[in-house]
């Protein structure tokens, strides 16, 4: 680093006086009739390059020992206010169910009773606060975490299609915890790189008829059906687990 950026750098951090303004005494000279030999005094000499008058400002700035550099405000990111308790939500606490349960008897004699056949379980799940939230109104069936892919070809060329800019449903029936059946709407969706399925139209009101809850746990069964309008209809059964 250069004399003259030292310099400069000096002047950004201290207030020097002009070196015109300096005044440094010269040594008197003997005054005669006072016969008293005077001790001589050294002579201060004036910087006479710049470079001198540097380094004079460098050896004052060193004997500072007091100096403090300025200090910048910063002004610093308030965080954002703790939410209290009240305004935290409570999450699902995850748990995995101990076993896979088999199917109910009443609930697999109440499908044969019905002409039921190829009774298969289809998933076994942790209700999420998003499968009973009101506003989505759908229970979701994400392909990759189902046992199987339950639909035919043809059922899964039909969910692929819209209709006026909405996607194509199936009707489908569903038989609950009590053994009674009711018509839902099955409808599918591509989400991110996987499909996923839905139970929907009709779900709000298969949650608060069945009373289900937030972290419980179900199974999802299908089976098919022969009836008068359709051939091989695609149904469910929902079973509630016991809390483990």
């Amino acid at each position: 680093m250069g004399m003259g950026t030292a310099v400069e750098g000096f002047r950004m951090g201290l207030d020097f006086p002009d070196l015109n303004e300096i005044y440094i005494p010269r040594r008197r000279r003997g005054s005669s009739g006072t016969g008293k030999k005077e001790q001589p005094k050294t002579e201060t000499k004036l910087p006479s390059t710049t470079l001198e008058a540097a380094a004079i400002l460098i050896e004052m700035a060193n004997s500072v020992s007091d100096f403090e550099p300025k200090k910048f405000n910063s002004h610093k990111r308030k965080k954002p206010p703790t939410p209290t308790k009240k305004q935290r939500k409570k999450k699902v606490k995850q748990s995995e169910y101990p076993s896979i349960p088999e199917m109910p008897a009443a609930t697999r004699d109440r499908i044969v009773e019905m002409g039921g056949y190829e009774i298969r379980l289809v998933i076994q799940k942790q209700l999420q606060d998003t499968d009973l939230n009101k506003n989505h109104g759908r229970l979701s069936l994400p392909a990759k975490k189902l046992l199987f892919d339950f639909a035919t070809e043809e059922e899964r060329k039909l969910l692929s299609e819209q209709e006026n800019k909405t996607k194509k449903g199936l009707n489908v029936m569903i038989v609950d915890d009590v053994l009674e059946k009711r018509m839902i709407c099955l409808k599918k969706w591509k989400i991110g790189s996987g499909d996923v399925y839905c139970l929907m139209t009709k779900w709000n009101s298969f949650v608060e008829e069945t009373g289900l809850k937030s972290g419980q746990h179900i199974q999802l069964w299908c089976f098919r059906k022969n009836d008068e309008l359709e051939a091989s209809r695609l149904c469910f059964a929902m079973v509630k687990l016991a809390p483990c």
